[in-house]
């Protein structure tokens, strides 16, 4: 039982193998990895202030205005076929039985106003149609509205030259208030499309202003003290005059009274826009947000409001919606025929575009370098993970031999204690055989019990045929690699079913093992220690190499094994 358990305290030393460290490279890469995703953070950060490097205002832009704005923007199309339908059922009224020239008269009237601002061409088409029925009348003040629709349409189309001679043509002597009122509204129109046509220039400007003037100065005289547009007149008197608060004042409490969509929100929200230019960047530009808004609401696509909002992000290098705001102000002024409006856009489209356009290109170079940055952070990454899956392979490796080891080191145990088991059962028959055999006086039959050999020999083969199969399961190819090792004449036959070694190569198990002492062997074995060294040396004699084949058995199998635990 002592050589038993001293086999097995030999075996357990060498497969108990310490794991002395962690591989330095998983530490490594799991310090590394949240280093290089705060660098990618960063670059991104870094790269994006240096897109936007410049664009930010010296006052906040009002971003619920113009996220309002873009959105309406969005659902452009929805408003314009609102517009269309309105449009529409008005000329539908022209259709009824029996409608009188007076009621056409009407209803033409309310058709040209409603287009003037929508879609030009289709005003002045109106406007002659409102002026033939109106001859046909021979009603005076009936031709003098439709002169005054003709010009007020041709003023809106950018026909200046016939609308002066139009207006000029109207003779309004003994008309009627109401008359002299749309008279007065459309020669401010005319004057006030004239100003904004030729810019501030001395000699035609101041003529046409002055006229504009006298056309506002007569409509704020006779209009009713409530009327809206009267307020929007005489806002405009104050902000010329300096008096912007004041202004202010009036139209602020005015503007929730109105219809976002009406020509007159539109109109007093671009006027609270003019009075905020001097005092308010911000409320201007929201201003000119709301205003904008309104009209697209409406369909109107004469408005000052978007094209003067586009310039203000131009200037504030918000190139993006400033060239997406020209843009759509442009298309609306083609489709609403206003060439006023086109001739005072086209001027701010080349620099625009043009900025925009150099916006793009510094955009797409900071976005080259940026995936550049990103591509070699990534290929860095991918490296170092591939590492990390070869680090992570290994010790799943190493993980799977333990678990077979530790297998393997369970069935060792359960090897040394069946043997325990059989070699107390074993002392137990002979401690009665003998305690028998003297009780009965048979003294002689136990000597010659013992000196036969019979249970020993029994007892060892048993335990040679443990250590034979506990070896061979350590060192599958024990035999094939000593073959190796020996004359080709002197190689043992391999039996891959067999587990049982015969004395020469069972003690040179050992030596691999690590027992290189003939002695040491010898007392496991149970054999002289002369018998063991007669083995060993009928075993080097069929070596190759002779002296130095224990050496060469002690290396059996050492590569792999380091290779495998890495030691």
């Amino acid at each position: 039982m002592k050589r038993t358990f001293s086999f097995y305290l030999n075996i357990s030393n060498i497969l108990l193998i310490p794991n002395r460290y962690l591989p330095k490279l998983l530490r490594s890469i799991t310090y590394q990895l949240p280093i290089l995703f705060i660098l990618i953070l960063t670059s991104a950060s870094v790269f994006s202030s240096c897109r936007h490097h410049g664009n930010e205002g010296r006052w906040a832009m009002p971003e619920k205005e113009l996220k309002s704005l873009e959105s309406t923007i969005k659902n452009a199309e929805k408003y314009r076929k609102l517009s269309e339908a309105k449009a529409d059922s008005l000329k539908q009224l022209l259709k009824k039985p029996n409608i009188s020239n007076s009621e056409k008269l009407q209803i033409l009237q309310e058709i040209v106003a409603y287009y003037r601002p929508r879609m030009a061409d289709s005003s002045l088409n109106y406007a002659y149609m409102t002026y033939n029925l109106a001859k046909e009348t021979g009603n005076r003040n009936e031709i003098n509205l439709g002169l005054l629709a003709i010009a007020d349409a041709q003023s809106a189309s950018g026909y200046f030259s016939a609308a002066i001679m139009t207006y000029d043509s109207i003779s309004m002597s003994g008309a009627p208030k109401d008359d002299m009122l749309t008279y007065w509204y459309t020669g401010r129109q005319l004057y006030s499309n004239l100003c904004n046509y030729i810019g501030e220039r001395k000699g035609l400007y101041e003529i046409y202003q002055s006229k504009e003037d006298e056309c506002r100065d007569s409509l704020i005289a006779n209009l009713p003290a409530n009327n809206d547009f009267r307020y929007f007149l005489i806002s405009g008197v104050q902000i010329n005059n300096g008096k912007d608060k004041l202004a202010i004042e009036e139209l602020e409490p005015l503007l929730p009274t109105l219809i976002k969509g009406s020509q007159i929100y539109g109109m007093t929200a671009f006027q609270l826009s003019q009075a905020y230019r001097r005092i308010d960047q911000t409320k201007y530009a929201a201003y000119l947000a709301l205003a904008a808004e309104s009209d697209v609401i409406g369909g109107i696509n004469d408005g000052f409001a978007l094209p003067s909002l586009s310039e203000l992000l131009y200037k504030e290098k918000h190139y993006q919606e400033a060239f997406q705001y020209i843009n759509f102000a442009m298309n609306d002024a083609y489709r609403g025929s206003a060439r006023m409006r086109l001739v005072n856009i086209s001027s701010l489209v080349p620099s625009i575009d043009e900025a925009y356009r150099n916006e793009i290109n510094d955009s797409l170079s900071d976005f080259t370098l940026y995936a550049l940055m990103v591509s070699v952070i990534l290929i860095i990454l991918i490296v170092i993970l591939a590492l990390l899956l070869r680090e992570m392979r290994k010790r799943r490796q190493a993980h799977t031999q333990l678990a077979s080891l530790s297998k393997m080191k369970d069935s060792y145990i359960r090897d040394f204690i069946g043997l325990c088991s059989a070699y107390s059962e074993k002392y137990d028959l002979l401690a009665k055989t003998v305690t028998r055999k003297i009780a009965a006086g048979q003294s002689q039959d136990l000597i010659k019990l013992l000196k036969n050999g019979k249970a020993s020999e029994t007892e060892n083969e048993e335990f040679y045929q443990t250590i034979d199969r506990v070896f061979m399961s350590l060192y599958p190819d024990f035999i094939e690699q000593i073959n190796n090792l020996l004359l080709p004449d002197q190689r043992y036959d391999i039996d891959k079913n067999s587990e049982s070694l015969n004395p020469e190569l069972r003690i040179y198990g050992f030596v691999r093992l690590g027992l290189a002492e003939s002695a040491k062997i010898a007392k496991i074995l149970n054999y002289s220690a002369n018998t063991v060294y007669s083995y060993r040396n009928r075993m080097r004699n069929k070596a190759i190499n002779r002296d130095t084949f224990d050496e060469d058995v002690m290396k059996i199998d050492s590569d792999e094994t380091e290779d495998q635990w890495g030691i």
